[in-house]
C-alpha cells in the first residue's frame, strides 16, 4: 500500500487520525452563505487569542501564500486530515486579531478554495470549529463556546444556527 500511496500522493493513514469536534456532545450547526473575509472578521469576537486556525487543502499563492508561510507555526495538536487524495498542504496559524485582520484583507480578492477546502479552529487540544468542505457543508461549533457568543457570531454572518 505504501508504494500505491506514494505513487498517487494519497494522505498517509496516520494523518487521518487526530482531533475532531466531539460529536458525542451537543454542538452548534451554522449554515448559510458567507465568505472568508466575513468569517475571519467575525471570529475576532468569538475566539480567545490562544486559539489556532487550521487551513487544509487550499492553493494559496502570492501575498496570501507569503503571509501563511511567514505566520504558520508547528502544529500544536494534530487535526484529523479530511482529504484523502491528493495529500493536502495544511497550515496552523495563531488566531490573533492581527492575523485574522490580515487574512481577512488578503482573502477579499481570492476565491475561497485558495485559502482552504477544510477549515478548523482549535485550542488546547479541543476542536472549537470544524468546517469540512467549507462553504458547501454546515459549520460545526463546539458547545464549549458560550451560547450568546455563538449566536452573535452567527448573526454577524447572517447565517442560521441550530443546536
Amino acid at each position: 500500500m505504501g508504494i500505491v500511496r506514494k505513487l498517487f500522493n494519497a494522505t498517509p493513514k496516520e494523518e487521518l487520525s487526530g482531533i475532531r469536534l466531539n460529536a458525542e456532545e451537543p454542538f452548534w450547526e451554522i449554515e448559510g452563505e458567507t465568505n472568508f473575509p466575513s468569517l475571519l472578521n467575525a471570529l475576532k469576537d468569538l475566539l480567545d487569542e490562544d486559539s489556532i486556525l487550521y487551513f487544509e487543502g487550499g492553493s494559496p499563492r502570492g501575498e496570501l501564500l507569503d503571509f501563511i508561510k511567514n505566520n504558520s507555526i508547528p502544529e500544536q495538536t494534530h487535526i484529523a486530515v479530511g482529504t484523502l487524495w491528493p495529500r493536502p498542504a495544511y497550515y496552523h496559524i495563531p488566531a490573533s486579531v492581527n492575523n485574522l485582520t490580515r487574512l481577512s484583507e488578503l482573502t477579499e480578492s481570492v476565491a475561497e478554495p485558495e485559502l482552504a477546502v477544510h477549515f478548523h479552529v482549535y485550542r488546547k487540544g479541543i476542536v472549537l470549529l470544524e468546517w469540512h468542505d467549507a462553504f458547501t457543508q454546515p459549520m460545526l461549533l463546539s458547545s464549549s463556546l458560550q451560547s450568546d457568543s455563538v449566536k452573535r457570531f452567527a448573526d454577524k454572518l447572517r447565517m442560521k444556527i441550530k443546536k
